[in-house]
């Protein structure tokens, strides 16, 4: 089977779970012998495509600094990138086609080409998005929604709100559940400079802060719990804090009390995951959360919301919240915190139920689903 993937998420993502499930997906289907992987990508600044065979070229300015996607560049990849795709979809080589996002762009060369579409999400359709940019990707993934040969969605909560949202019968859909965790290279290296500087005691945020990941409301219900044990609260990754954030913590009176790194390297995450007391993930919707597993590997208990993928993926190896309940989080973090037998029990069920979520299992679905659409 040849199976032709494009390069969109690798035109504007730095960095983030879709362009790393494609990579690991990519790598284990290129090692399949019932597969062939039609994928190259000329340009590109995506931190998990550089120096993989796949990126051809690499990339031409150097030492630029991000502020988590490519802007404006995005154009300038596309217009590098897509006539690879484009071209082989023309004289009709592939099997199947896979886009790696959303825009149509190759409707007009796709033919009869069978097609394979991975749904992430449906955080704008729920959280009603009306910016211009998303009102174009909801008017492309609806289009694809539509027309796709069978949908991959990468959990069954995803599955339930693809069929609620867009009416698709579950039958078109395979939910394909993702990975995650570092290798143990990564997790075994020596101790990151930033990390001699951590204090002792400490509670871990992970990831973006936009809205529906409800980091407002999460600084107000943890700050009580930080002053009351004298502990610390980590932010890694998402990008530099907005202005409001920073006057917030001042409010909070947990101002000194937090430390944010804008940006953090594979190594030195592992390691904020395995000395946190608790990893916390506030958010109100996620459509799979690759940190739930990044930080069980690394042995640190994780604090939930109780919504969405977020207990498909935890399972009872993690500790549950109600986003929507006032000091519901609030509560369960104090319970954690003066409770080492339950975070040690924690550890040891982590370690447990990330074994159950692999990217080799994520590939071998993928092409389970290839072989039964051109059967």
């Amino acid at each position: 089977m040849k199976i032709l993937f494009d390069s969109q998420i690798f035109d504007w993502q730095l960095n983030g779970g879709i362009s790393r499930y494609f990579i690991e997906v990519l790598r284990r289907l290129e090692t399949n012998k019932e597969t062939e992987v039609l994928f190259k990508v000329r340009h590109s600044y995506n931190t998990y495509i550089q120096h993989s065979s796949w990126l051809t070229k690499g990339a031409v300015l150097k030492n630029l600094q991000f502020k988590g996607k490519l802007g404006a560049l995005k154009v300038i990849n596309e217009k590098l990138n897509r006539p690879y795709s484009n071209g082989l979809l023309k004289k009709n080589v592939p099997d199947i086609f896979h886009p790696t996002y959303y825009d149509t762009y190759f409707l007009k060369y796709l033919k009869q080409k069978p097609l394979v579409l991975t749904v992430y999400d449906l955080t704008h359709e729920k959280f009603n998005s009306n910016s211009a940019s998303t009102r174009k990707v909801l008017a492309w993934k609806k289009k694809l929604i539509g027309i796709a040969d069978h949908i991959i969605s990468i959990s069954e909560n995803t599955k339930k709100d693809i069929v609620e949202f867009y009416r698709i019968s579950p039958e078109k859909i395979t939910t394909t559940y993702l990975s995650g965790g570092f290798d143990s290279i990564i997790r075994e290296t020596e101790t990151v400079e930033e990390m001699k500087k951590i204090p002792a005691n400490y509670i871990l945020f992970v990831g973006n802060r936009r809205s529906y990941k409800n980091f407002r409301s999460f600084i107000c219900e943890v700050a009580p719990v930080i002053l009351k044990n004298d502990i610390y609260l980590v932010t890694a990754g998402g990008g530099p804090l907005d202005p409001g954030e920073p006057e917030l913590m001042k409010k909070m009176g947990i101002a000194d009390r937090v430390i944010s790194f804008s940006h953090v390297s594979d190594q030195f995450l592992a390691q904020l995951y395995s000395k946190a007391l608790v990893f916390i993930f506030p958010s109100l919707y996620e459509g799979f959360g690759i940190p739930v597993l990044e930080a069980m590997q690394c042995g640190c208990p994780a604090l939930l919301s109780s919504n969405s993928s977020l207990p498909e993926v935890g399972g009872s190896a993690a500790a549950y919240f109600d986003p929507f309940t006032e000091k519901d989080l609030q509560t369960k973090l104090q319970e954690l915190i003066i409770s080492g037998g339950e975070r040690n029990r924690m550890k040891i069920a982590g370690i447990e139920q990330v074994k159950k979520f692999s990217w080799d299992n994520t590939a071998r679905e993928h092409i389970r689903v290839y072989k039964n659409l051109l059967q």
